[in-house]
């Protein structure tokens, strides 16, 4: 049984000559949050509305609970709740109001869903205000309550915190956090905002002019970006060795055959160097180095850092 919710083979999306989205390769793992990031055109909603049946497959497969999409839609789909750019609702109903209109529209059972589904984003029960005087951040948790009325197991939100203030923004993350840890969602999330996606996703899909550029762990692509010490020998085992029997070294990473990064950054340099010198080691170079996950983006990506 695959431990995906969602993985994409060679995802393609074309329109006459122009190719949106290139051969995505994509993995969502069932229980997180995945993080698609990119600027704004870089594909992301494209990949969504792939993935629900919105618009054609020029290419590619995609598989959700690691059944191929294809035929299989009325048993995948009831499965899934989505946000797909601006949620669409009744201005001069309330926010119940419109909640219990969709339920009766999509045949949800649970006869409490409106209720919990307002309780999980924080918003009032039967109360008198009407959507149109909803601020833009109620507006955005009604349309995730509105994805989470039939208690789906994967959410796909297109850019949930777009527009907001910051604390609506703090307070949409929140409860996204919230729905993947304590009620046990898959989410797909896509954003522009590497701050939002840094502090929020699990796992990390970084793309740019449709091309995935890259799949990681945030924990694994913070620690690569990080305060490391940059160390470049002749001779990489016989320096594990060394590091990892005389100064107990443990936490570093093999980059090339000439190449180390070493994630302590308390070590004395001056005695390693020499100690390795006297294992005739040559150091080609040492130093301390700060890259910042901006300063990545912009290094993969080739241009300007994503906001």
């Amino acid at each position: 049984m695959s431990h995906f919710a969602i993985e994409a083979k060679q995802l393609t999306k074309k329109y006459g000559r122009q190719t949106v989205v290139n051969k995505v390769n994509l993995h969502v793992k069932k229980g997180r949050i995945y993080g698609l990031l990119g600027r704004n055109g870089a594909g992301k909603t494209t990949i969504m509305k792939m993935i629900l049946g919105l618009i054609p497959i020029t290419s590619g497969k995609v598989a959700v609970f690691g059944q191929n999409i294809e035929g299989q839609e009325k048993r995948i789909y009831p499965r899934i709740g989505a946000i797909i750019e601006t949620p669409g609702f009744y201005p001069n109903l309330t926010g119940t109001e419109n909640l219990q209109i969709f339920a009766k529209l999509r045949g949800t059972a649970a006869p409490n869903a409106v209720k919990k589904a307002l309780e999980v984003v924080g918003l009032p029960y039967k109360d008198k205000k009407l959507f149109s005087a909803y601020s833009l951040g109620m507006k955005q948790r009604l349309g995730i309550a509105n994805a989470i009325l039939h208690d789906p197991e994967l959410l796909i939100l297109d850019e949930p915190t777009n527009g907001l203030d910051p604390i609506g923004i703090a307070e949409v993350r929140e409860f996204i956090k919230k729905l993947s840890v304590e009620h046990g969602k898959t989410i797909l999330i896509s954003s522009h905002i590497l701050s939002e996606i840094s502090l929020l996703a699990d796992d990390i899909g970084i793309i740019d002019n449709g091309v995935l550029l890259e799949e990681s762990s945030m924990s694994e692509l913070e620690k690569r970006n990080s305060k490391y010490i940059l160390l470049q020998v002749s001779d990489v085992p016989k320096t594990i060795l060394t590091l990892e029997r005389q100064f107990h070294v443990k936490d570093y990473s093999v980059q090339d055959e000439h190449t180390l990064r070493i994630y302590d950054t308390s070590l004395d340099m001056g005695e390693i160097n020499k100690t390795l010198i006297l294992q005739d080691i040559t150091v080609i170079s040492s130093g301390l180095c700060n890259d910042t996950l901006e300063d990545y983006f912009k290094k993969i990506t080739g241009g300007e850092g994503i906001a």
